[in-house]
Parts: C-alpha cells; structure tokens; sequence
C-alpha cells in the first residue's frame, strides 16, 4: 500500500499521469508556434529581387561652375526631382569640376564610376538638364527589359561581340539553358506562367545603352567576345557577367535555377544581392509587378520581411568566396541533370554555323544512348517520391496534431479510471 504513494503522499499513477500530460501540453504548445515557420516563407528568390530595400543606391553627381550655377542649377534640381522619385538613383550637384566633366554616375558601393556626358538629342538648351538626368535612367533597350522582367520568369541579357562565331555559340547556349529551365519550372516552389526569355542586343546598340553595360559590370565598349548575364526583378543581376566561352549553357542553367528557389533555403545570400541597374520603377510598373506576383514588393511590411530574411541567412560576400548554385540544386529539388537537349531548328536557324551544330548533335547523342535506359527509371522514382513527400507543410503539421490531441484524450480517459 504505501509502495504506491511518493514522500509527498501522491499516488504513483496519479504523479506520471500528471507529469506525461504536462510534458504533452508543453509540446502541443511548442509546435503550435513552430507551425507558422513552416508555411512562414512565401517568397521564392525571384520575388526576392523586385524588393527595393533602399540600400542600393546610385548617385548621380552633376558638376557645375560659377557661371552657370544658379540657373543651370535650379534646372536640375526640378528635373531630378520629377525623374529620379521613383529611381535607385540619388542627385546631388557640385560646384567643383576637377575632373573636366559634366557629371559621374557612382555605383552602389561606391567602387566605380561612369563619365557622365551631355546627350546630343537636346535640341533645345533648356532641355539639356532633363536628357542627361533622363538618359541615366532610361534607354531603349531597359524599357523593353522592364517590361519582360515583371511578365516573365527571368531575362537572360546576351550583348553580341565583333566575333559571330562566339556569339552564335552563346546564343544557343542561352536557348538551351531556357529550353531546360522551362522544363523544370512546374516543379519549383513558387511556378510562373511565363518562363525565361532572351533579350539579345545588337552590335551597334551597345554604345547608346552604355551605362546599362557600365552598371552590370559589362564593358560599355565594343568587343570581340560577346557578353552575357542573367536578371530577375527589379533588373536584379543574378551571378556573374559571362564572356566568351565562359558563356555556357551550364553556367546560365544555374544562374536560371537559383532564381526559382525558396528564398528560405540555404542559398547563399550573395545571389539575391546581384547589382541592379539603374531604372525607373512608376506606378505602371508597381501596378504590374503587383499583379504578376500577387502581392506588393513595396509594402513596407514585405520588405522588412524580405530584409529579415537576407539577413539571417548565410552570406559570403564579406569573404568574397560567393557559393557555387550547384551546391544548392539538392534543395532546389528540380530534378536537375545535364542532359544535352535538342535543338529546335526553327528557333537557332543557324545557317553558317554548321560545325557548331554537328559537334552539339554528336555529344547529345553520345549521352543519350548512356542514359536513356536510367532516365526513365529515375524519372519514374523521382515522382512517386515527390508525389508522397511534396504535401504541405501545413497538412502534416495538422496530422501530428490531431495525432497528439487524440492521445492526449486517451491519456485523460485514463486517469479518470484511477
């Protein structure tokens, strides 16, 4: 009889009954907390880039002589004040010209600086201030982007080089990253409509959209080799620029996968924080990125969330050690491989580049013929795991909890029996 009473006249039963239900309670309670955790990130990388945090900056910095101060001054003002308001772009003028120039353009960092000259499509003197402010934050070539950045999964920005041979060569690259990018889009976190496009600019455009090249860390000048990057949201860079053979299908696939990301996931931070280029961002393109994304990337509340979420997560620009998008396709959970894909004839419509074409049919049907037998059965593996293991979060958070509310009901029968 006293076997079954503690020092402090307790029955035994009645003490565990209390101390397991306790313990229940107390992780019911923990898990109530953690259930919004689970659904907490609705951002994928790419919503990411259309927030504008405010600490990316350009200053455009107009300089001025004592002569033409006071009216040239008040002229510049009004129009940066009309044209820089909704802008990643800051005014401020100078009365000191030590550098024999009408102004520089400096980057976010602070590291590197465009020679900002007058245009020459002012026809009218009073209209000069408004073209060199107008020019640095619109060009043809960034209004076509704009609008293909808010309607599409990402643009893939290919400047053409003196060198067509290389430059062909990139341009399939680009098809065929696209091409295996939009296969994989259904199975991202967050899918968009419309997948990655290619904006190709042409040889003897790329001195009148240099400071879009200057921004993007691309050289403003004519080469031989072509250039190439890719972007998301708000004229975000994503990765590095690319030249030359460095411009393979590969390297723009990676860059092209991390953008549909969960922005939750270890992905180094380094690839949501690519530099932008300078644009003007108005209501027409709020209203419309407002609609393509389902929620506001200028609400204060969403970029405080977006900011927590940069920094929390692991960042290696400080080192300078940016980690590698392949060490993240795991969690991506895409389905990577590098599989060569076919080329459509009607979309490359190659006609002097022969050579180039026989070596891509050559490799893809080399790789083929090894895997064509196991992509069917992993493809087939991949989807009955991803069919059980892809339900959301929140219906397993709701099973366990019924799971735990059932035995915690269980346990009170019981103790209502002693």
């Amino acid at each position: 009889m006293l076997g079954r009473f503690w020092l402090c006249g307790q029955p035994v039963a009645t003490y565990y009954l209390i101390a397991l239900l306790n313990r229940f309670y107390i992780l019911f309670a923990a898990f109530a907390l953690f259930i919004p955790t689970l659904e907490a990130c609705r951002y994928s990388v790419r919503d990411v880039g259309f927030a504008d945090l405010g600490s990316e900056r350009y200053k455009l910095r107009i300089f001025l002589n004592n002569s033409e101060q006071d009216k040239s001054a008040n002229r510049f003002n009004q129009a940066a004040k009309a044209l820089l308001i909704d802008s990643n772009v800051e005014f401020e003028l100078s009365k000191t010209n030590l550098q024999e120039q009408a102004g520089v353009l400096i980057s976010p960092d602070g590291q590197r600086k465009y020679a900002i000259t007058p245009p020459d499509n002012s026809s009218r003197f009073d209209q000069l201030e408004w073209s060199m402010i107008e020019s640095i934050i619109t060009s043809p070539a960034r209004n076509k982007i704009t609008k293909k950045l808010i309607s599409s999964f990402a643009v893939v920005l290919l400047i053409e080089g003196s060198d067509k041979l290389q430059t062909e060569r990139a341009r399939l690259a680009a098809i065929e990253a696209i091409e295996a990018i939009t296969k994989l889009m259904p199975k991202m976190p967050k899918p968009v409509d419309n997948p990655p496009v290619l904006f190709q600019l042409p040889l003897e455009q790329s001195s009148a959209e240099s400071v879009l090249l200057w921004s993007l860390g691309m050289e403003p000048k004519t080469t031989l080799e072509p250039q190439a990057v890719v972007l998301m949201g708000r004229g975000r860079r994503v990765g590095e620029m690319m030249s030359g053979g460095l411009i393979t299908r590969t390297a723009l696939q990676e860059a092209l996968a991390v953008i549909g990301q969960d922005c939750e996931c270890g992905l180094d931070r380094v690839w949501m924080q690519g530099e932008r280029f300078p644009l003007a961002w108005g209501q027409t393109e709020k209203k419309a990125a407002f609609t393509e994304l389902g929620f506001d990337p200028d609400n204060p509340k969403v970029k405080a969330e977006i900011s927590r979420i940069i920094a929390r997560g692991p960042n290696s620009r400080p080192s300078g050690n940016p980690q590698s998008a392949s060490e993240n396709f795991d969690q991506l959970a895409l389905g990577y491989s590098e599989d060569i894909i076919g080329i459509d004839q009607e979309i490359v419509g190659s006609e002097n580049l022969s050579l180039t074409e026989n070596e891509l049919n050559q490799e893809s049907n080399s790789i083929e013929k090894i895997t064509e037998g196991s992509e069917e059965i992993e493809m087939g593996k991949k989807e009955n795991i991803q069919k059980y293991f892809k339900l959301s979060p929140l219906f397993w958070s709701v099973i366990f909890v019924v799971f735990v509310a059932l035995g915690g009901g269980g346990l009170v029968l019981l103790r209502n029996r002693y």
